[in-house]
């Protein structure tokens, strides 16, 4: 078992990491398997994996968030505004680019960022009511 904070870190990056790797082998293994018989499942077992995977990473970073000191989360949470940004804007460059304006994908790209978006506002306004002694978990 580890013993300083920086291995206990590591071991769960690395935990993280090896059942994220398992979840989408098990996926890719479920899609052949499929084909093999067959079978076209439209797209279901790949979002039952998804679905799945995206539960299993959000168990698994709990506790490496709550291991985190404040300056690591500011870090993090830097890293995911300015990244997620920096990911919009590129692939606004590569929509205008290559002309994909009126595209399933820019319909995609549309939905995802709406989403985040409404997800981001959600979140702000609890964090900003749980200032000010509203919102979840205020005991906190």
């Amino acid at each position: 078992m580890p013993s300083t904070y920086s291995a206990k870190q590591a071991s769960r990056s690395v935990r993280m990491v090896a059942i994220t790797l398992a979840i989408v082998l098990a996926a890719l293994a479920a899609k052949a398997g499929l084909r093999a018989w067959g079978i076209d499942d439209g797209g279901w077992v790949a979002l039952g994996f998804m679905l799945v995977g995206f539960a299993a990473v959000f168990a698994l970073a709990l506790p490496f968030w709550k291991g985190l000191d404040d300056f690591q989360r500011q870090g993090h949470a830097v890293s995911v505004y300015w990244g997620n940004l920096a990911g919009l804007a590129v692939t606004a460059c590569i929509i205008a680019a290559v002309g994909l304006a009126r595209s399933e994908f820019m319909l995609g790209v549309a939905t995802l960022a709406t989403i985040q978006l409404g997800c981001s506002l959600l979140l702000y306004a609890n964090w900003r009511l749980k200032g000010r002694g509203f919102g979840f978990r205020t005991d906190e």
